[in-house]
């Protein structure tokens, strides 16, 4: 199962609850965000082998969002000032937990595990354990570049992180 996981084999699927969210009616945007990690060793050419060893030793090579190390900077998420945002989060794993955090923006409600009755208030940073989910849900506040980033920053520094454009309405 390592192995599969490490290399890709996994996914989201949103399922949303029967009877909503509370503030359904209040979200302006929702995005999909999953967080894993890559244990990689040099093939031939551009060929990228798994390495077990680091898989085994949890030193992954890459952790990544949505399965790219730059895809939410190069393509950051948007919203306009004052829109609430809805994330739902996925921390695949296989091993490693994530510390999902909002530079600049406070989560005023956190679904853990996407479950309405798990409700939490005033988040900075959601701990997320391998293969535990989120829905997330911020007021964008002001215009600006907002990070996404995995709180723990030695997997930031590897690739879990992004952007997030809050631009006025053109």
């Amino acid at each position: 199962v390592l192995q599969h996981v490490a290399m890709g084999q996994y996914g989201m699927v949103v399922v949303s609850p029967k009877d909503g969210y509370p503030t359904d009616n209040e979200v302006d945007r929702t995005y999909a965000i999953v967080q894993s990690e890559f244990y990689l060793q040099e093939g031939s050419g551009e060929l990228h082998m798994m390495d077990l060893e680091a898989a085994r030793a949890k030193d992954p090579t890459v952790v990544a969002f949505n399965g790219h190390t730059e895809i939410l900077n190069n393509e950051p998420l948007k919203a306009h000032p004052g829109e609430r945002v809805r994330i739902h989060l996925l921390n695949a794993g296989p091993s490693i937990t994530s510390s999902f955090h909002v530079i600049g923006a406070i989560l005023d409600r956190v679904y853990y595990e996407g479950h309405p009755e798990n409700e939490w208030h005033g988040m900075q940073t959601v701990l997320l354990g391998a293969s535990n989910g989120a829905v997330v849900e911020f007021i964008a506040p002001e215009e600006g570049h907002y990070t996404l980033v995995n709180h723990q920053f030695a997997d930031a520094a590897r690739g879990a992180k992004g952007t997030l454009v809050v631009a006025p309405i053109e």
